[in-house]
């Protein structure tokens, strides 16, 4: 397995995807998952093409190379028609700039609203699904569904995942297990992450990686700073063959004061916000950030399938 890391990772300190980009340069790493979401969009207005072309100047800039990417997280079932095609809009075109950078996975939310069925969550997601089929086929690019944190949510457990993605059934349709997200959510907690990740089998298409403590909102910190038992998801990952990237998510190594759902507080001093410590330095993130990989690189090795 290959090392990735996310541009979450810097896009807070400058709220542009490309400078996060070029910032991930000053790292260990050398592959990079776009997340395409919100702020970290370079100009939100921007064309897709326009987008594209500053995010191959940047790869070309840096020598890095994307290997997957994250769709705006949107709920294209708010209720709103004009809403919800500006969603499937929006997810459409970030599956566009994913295919023209030549990355082949890309991650997109399943959509939910209050008191659905599961049958009634199977029949419109699989819809909201298929209307991405032909940039998938275009592009050979696989979509992802992502397991959520919340315990009343039908994408829960690696069964649920499994089912779910089998019920879509397109060979381009596939699983992101979320390791922080797992921890969160009781049932995967209870199912435990190698049962989760083994049920997911052959349909596992990508990972984000990080731990918590398990007690609270969304979290994605290191390794070994929660209480997730990385035996468990590597010896899951080796048995279930899996040879996708690693990929971290784990902004929250050291955390930026506008990271969600945590904010450190603005602190006055004579009348003046003081800021010389609201966030830490960006050097001191980068070697946080080069830290992020040596863990991943224990972890790969101590398992016998890490691929620089």
């Amino acid at each position: 397995m290959k090392l990735a890391t996310s541009t979450g990772d810097f896009v807070r300190y400058s709220n542009s995807l490309v400078r996060a980009v070029e910032s991930i340069r000053h790292t260990k790493f050398r592959y990079v998952n776009l997340e395409l979401d919100g702020p970290q969009y370079v100009e939100m207005d921007a064309k897709p093409e326009v987008t594209t072309k500053l995010l191959r100047e940047a790869a070309k800039k840096t020598g890095l190379i994307y290997s997957t990417a994250h769709a705006p997280c949107l709920n294209a079932f708010a209720g709103d028609e004009e809403y919800e095609a500006k969603c499937v809009r929006a997810i459409r075109e970030s599956i566009e700039i994913a295919g023209e950078l030549g990355i082949k996975g890309i991650v997109v939310h399943a959509c939910d609203t209050p008191g659905m069925t599961k049958e009634e969550f199977y029949r419109r997601n699989k819809a909201f699904y298929a209307s991405f089929f032909d940039l998938m086929e275009k592009y050979e690019v696989t979509v992802m569904t992502e397991n959520t944190t919340e315990a009343d949510g039908v994408l829960s457990t690696g069964k649920d995942m499994r089912e779910f993605a089998d019920f879509v059934g397109h060979p381009l349709f596939g699983v992101c297990w979320d390791t922080a997200h797992a921890n969160l959510n009781a049932k995967a907690r209870e199912a435990g992450q190698y049962a989760c990740i083994t049920a997911i089998g052959d349909r596992l298409k990508g990972l984000h990686i990080a731990d918590n403590f398990g007690d609270g909102p969304h979290h994605h910190t290191f390794p070994f700073a929660g209480i997730i038992n990385f035996d468990a998801v590597m010896q899951a990952l080796v048995d279930v063959n899996y040879e996708g990237f690693f990929t971290f998510e784990a902004s929250y190594t050291l955390l930026h004061h506008t990271n969600m759902p945590y904010h450190r507080p603005s602190w006055e001093h004579d009348g003046r916000i003081v800021t010389k410590l609201w966030d830490p330095p960006v050097e001191l993130k980068e070697k946080a950030v080069d830290l992020l990989y040596d863990i991943g690189a224990c972890l790969l090795e101590t398992y016998d399938c890490f691929d620089e």
